[in-house]
């Protein structure tokens, strides 16, 4: 899930492949899992039903709401390397001493194009441009506590991957490392009048994130075999970092930090990933909270048929 709408909710060329580069997120020899604060550089033919979160916020007067929001994300590639995801959630916001705020979030489309992997160095660049649909969500007093924007953002954004494989130093190999930057821009600004009252735009706004990877999988497969466990041999320990912040004036936002350090376990045909999340500042939360997700990988479950691209569909 895109971080700057997570936390949003949460608040409120050359092509050098190998025979396995689109499926799973493989660049060479390391697969870039599937993450849960960011969205991982490549693109696939997959979907997360359902991604659960919570996170308990700052009500005022010493108090603390709970929020609770699953989301679903559908990914499907049009060529080999050029896709389209469709996101959306379902929130509750309950706060002492009032009725609990309910409903669907904005929904988000993105294009992504996959124009560069580097088999021998493990690398993966991918670019791409993120809507928000508003209002397609929960409006009114409900939207917006549950922090839905009443007009829409375009975010460019990119997206990497990087593993360690080339280093000297064998259990350092099996790192990874990857990330995505965008910038959303507003499709209707954010204005103030003489008397200091805003209208119903947005400012616009920087997000990304990072994401370490352990690939105990690379590590048994790539560096040495220590005869673990298969189960073991499927986990990626994995710690993230998400941000957000304003990048226009005037402005109603805050600079937002969310930390996320869990596990995932990969499969052939699916991914259970789960993380604990922590607020670096108090505008993104008091306290820890919890994301987890059930990826599907629709290349393996469905291989001749909604796992392949849809122009190959249409090919005698």
């Amino acid at each position: 899930m895109r971080p700057r709408y997570l936390l949003a909710t949460l608040a409120a060329g050359t092509l050098a492949f190998t025979s396995h580069a689109n499926a799973h997120g493989f660049a060479g020899d390391h697969m870039f899992i599937s993450t849960l604060l960011i969205d991982d550089p490549n693109v696939a033919d997959e979907a997360s039903i359902p991604t659960f979160q919570f996170l308990p916020q700052d009500a005022g007067g010493g108090q603390t709401s709970f929020n609770y929001n699953l989301g679903f994300e559908f990914d499907k590639r049009i060529t080999e390397n050029f896709g389209f995801a469709i996101n959306d959630s379902y929130s509750w916001m309950t706060r002492p001493g009032d009725k609990t705020a309910n409903g669907w979030n904005n929904i988000v489309v993105t294009l992504k194009y996959k124009p560069y992997v580097s088999a021998e160095h493990e690398f993966m660049l991918s670019v791409g441009v993120q809507q928000e649909f508003a209002p397609t969500g929960a409006s009114g007093e409900n939207g917006a506590t549950l922090g839905n924007d009443d007009t829409g953002t375009t975010a460019p954004t990119i997206y990497f991957g990087k593993g360690f494989g080339d280093l000297p130093i064998g259990p350092l190999r099996a790192l990874a490392l990857t990330g995505e930057l965008s910038y959303a821009i507003a499709n209707k600004g954010l204005k103030i009048d003489q008397y200091g009252n805003y209208n119903n735009g947005n400012a616009n706004q920087w997000s990304g994130g990072l994401s370490l990877q352990y690939s105990i999988r690379y590590l048994s497969s790539q560096v040495k075999d220590y005869g673990l466990p298969d189960f073991v041999n499927k986990l990626t320990p994995v710690v993230e970092l998400a941000w957000s912040s304003p990048a226009s004036q005037p402005n109603q936002l805050q600079t937002q930090y969310l930390w996320g350090f869990g596990v995932n376990y990969t499969a052939t045909t699916y991914a259970i990933g789960i993380e604990a999340l922590v607020p670096g500042n108090r505008a993104t939360g008091t306290h820890a909270g919890v994301i987890a997700q059930f990826h599907l990988y629709f290349d393996d479950l469905f291989s001749k048929s909604l796992g392949t691209p849809i122009v190959d569909w249409f090919r005698t």
